[in-house]
């Protein structure tokens, strides 16, 4: 049984479901994540403290895009396996990926979109604005400040919407100001793709951008109330989660793991598709 005892304190960490096999699933993946990441450290000389920072990381990485995985597609859990897989290959393969932005990009879709079933708590907005802003300046991109102020705005605009949110979008908004004016920031800063990844990566989201658009109905339901969960919220949610990895592509090291669990969503999204449409 599920104890929802954590909602009392909060309405984006939503708890784990012991009953359902893929958390089962991920529960043993989670230790061989963790075996992964210490044996790479070590192997390119972190020594002990170094290998078990990238263990917990690693550990961190796979959780967390599982997760944001299942809240862009909450009606399809088996293709969260596939973005968590590519995200472990990132994670190898890139020297510093930004494992943060995953969280602060999963608690603002799970805003967006209600998978708990309950509205944010004025808390919830809180911290999430503090971090997203502290990410803006540790990524160097006031852009992901407009994905966090688009996030309040859809939650205070959508159906049931809170109110409260449009202050928060206003405080992201005025960060980004400050920082603009304070970095000299313009739009010749803003970079274009130009290397292979970056191009991939530009076509995953473009994909999946396009999934978002036709997307008509949604099964899942919030863990709370039951309720289908509202379909223009999923699809907002999935705005978010596509645009924060479209802010930083020309940055790749900061966002390559929300490319991987988009990437994963549209590989899975292809499978699927063609499995129950085989060509004639």
């Amino acid at each position: 049984m599920i104890n929802y005892r954590i909602y009392q304190y909060t309405s984006i960490a939503r708890p784990p479901d012991p009953s359902e096999t893929a958390m089962r699933v991920i529960a043993y993946l989670l230790p061989v994540a963790a075996v992964l990441g210490a044996a790479l450290g070590w192997r390119a000389g972190l020594g002990g403290v170094g290998a078990l920072r990238e263990a917990v990381l690693f550990v961190l990485a796979l959780y967390g895009c599982w997760a944001l995985a299942r809240e862009l597609d909450p009606d399809d859990t088996p293709t969260a396996f596939v973005s968590a897989g590519i995200a472990m290959l990132a994670m190898a393969l890139v020297a510093a990926p930004g494992v943060l932005i995953v969280y602060v990009t999963l608690g603002l879709v799970r805003m967006v979109n209600r998978s708990s079933g309950l509205r944010a708590r004025r808390s919830d907005s809180v911290v999430l604005t503090v971090v997203a802003i502290w990410l803006m300046y540790a990524m160097a991109s006031p852009l992901y400040g407009l994905v966090a102020a688009l996030a309040f705005m859809l939650d205070g605009s959508l159906r049931e919407p809170l109110r409260r949110q449009w202050l928060f979008a206003l405080i992201c908004l005025g960060a980004i100001v400050v920082y603009v004016v304070d970095h000299d920031f313009g739009l010749s800063q803003i970079g274009v793709p130009d290397s292979l990844f970056e191009w991939t990566g530009l076509l995953f989201v473009v994909i999946f951008a396009l999934d978002t658009a036709l997307l008509k109905r949604v099964r899942a339901r919030g863990d709370v109330n039951n309720r289908p969960l509202e379909v223009n919220r999923v699809r907002g949610g999935m705005t978010v989660g596509f645009l924060a990895a479209l802010q930083g592509l020309t940055e790749p090291d900061n966002v390559v793991l929300i490319v991987a669990v988009i990437a994963g969503l549209c590989i899975g999204i292809a499978l699927r598709k063609g499995f129950r449409a085989p060509a004639a």
